[in-house]
């Protein structure tokens, strides 16, 4: 409140003037809160806002947790984690889709598709 009646910000032009003040001014202000409190506060007085979040933040958000949006599979070869797999955003037959699997190691399905191919095929890929 006290920064619309300082002459430097009251008027649109004077505040164009003095915009690297007025950025550092804000920066403090913002700066005695967390992100989490500023976005409830502003949503509660009728400001649209809402934080920036990373991925990891986003997958860890309770709309996801509780909607079931992410699998997980352990013990991944080559990996030091789990591996986190996000399911597509849309519903089939009232189900959402999830990976029944982690995805294939390199070369584990490989058998199974040169046996599908004509003779000559799996002679160049074996080549």
């Amino acid at each position: 409140p006290e920064l619309a009646s300082d002459p430097r910000f009251a008027e649109r032009e004077t505040r164009k003037q003095n915009r690297a003040a007025l950025k550092v001014l804000i920066e403090d202000a913002l700066a005695g809160a967390s992100a989490a409190a500023w976005e409830e506060k502003l949503n509660r007085a009728g400001v649209p806002a809402g934080r920036v979040l990373t991925i990891p933040q986003v997958l860890g958000e309770r709309q996801v947790t509780e909607r079931g949006m992410t699998t997980r599979f352990e013990g991944m070869p080559g990996m030091d984690q789990a591996l986190t797999v996000v399911r597509g955003g849309f519903m089939v037959d009232g189900a959402a889709p999830l990976p029944a699997g982690p995805p294939p190691a390199l070369g584990e399905h490989m058998d199974d598709v040169f046996a599908t191919l004509p003779a000559r095929g799996k002679t160049r890929a074996q080549a």
